[in-house]
């Protein structure tokens, strides 16, 4: 009888507590006009669309916004990129290296168990995901950096030679690049002459490297040299 009252009593006190979780709900379009969920989920999977989706909470109100931002284009000083790298990893960045960030942004809602925190636990999993992946753009001389905002905790290991999570200190990056906060977050490509292409959303890293394909590249860049 004690057994059944603690379980009925925990799950009370967990439905309680995921009601308290629960938000209303509020969906904003690209042209900050609302509509309702449905034109909204329609609107950010029409892929002609170029969409990207941001979430945020504000006096216990979820909302939901559409951006015209799926890519963004930009051109940057690459020795910089690479001199601030190098500074946050305490690691040498090849000259001539194409550059791979993926970037986490703070209070990201990206799923329900996403939190400001990432764990040894989650930093391993993710690792073990991306394993496969990091020896393939490896192999195509390409540098891959995974990048936390600042305020994130990150319980990663920076002296390990083979660490590449790190936070992005004084959210250099944050400010530069990744200058809009995108569910589930962004990536971005840095040649050597400075031609650089963002792509904000839920993605991977191998699928970003299918950007520097030629005739994927002259879409945002045309026809350029080295």
């Amino acid at each position: 009888m004690r057994i059944a009252f603690i379980i009925v009593s925990f799950l009370l006190i967990n439905g309680y507590s995921y009601a308290q979780k629960k938000h209303k709900r509020i969906y904003v379009d690209e042209n900050d006009q609302e509509i309702s969920r449905s034109e909204l989920l329609n609107k950010w999977r029409d892929k002609n669309l170029l969409l990207s989706r941001w979430d945020y909470i504000k006096n216990n109100t979820r909302y939901v916004t559409l951006k015209k931002d799926l890519y963004q284009t930009a051109h940057f000083n690459y020795q910089h990129i690479k001199s601030r790298l190098e500074f946050l990893t305490k690691n040498k960045v090849d000259n001539n290296t194409i550059i791979l960030l993926e970037y986490y942004y703070k209070d990201d809602l990206c799923s329900s168990k996403r939190d400001n925190t990432w764990t040894k636990i989650e930093i391993s999993d993710r690792k073990r995901f991306l394993s496969p992946i990091l020896r393939t753009l490896k192999g195509q001389d390409i540098t891959f950096i995974v990048l936390f905002e600042e305020d994130i905790i990150l319980n990663n290991n920076p002296k390990l030679k083979k660490e590449y999570f790190y936070t992005d200190k004084d959210n250099y990056f944050r400010n530069k690049l990744f200058t809009n906060p995108t569910l589930c977050g962004s990536f971005a490509l840095i040649k050597p002459n400075g031609e650089t292409l963002i792509r904000n959303g839920e993605y991977r890293a191998d699928w970003m490297a299918e950007h520097l394909k030629k005739e994927n590249w002259s879409i945002f860049f045309g026809s350029t040299k080295e």
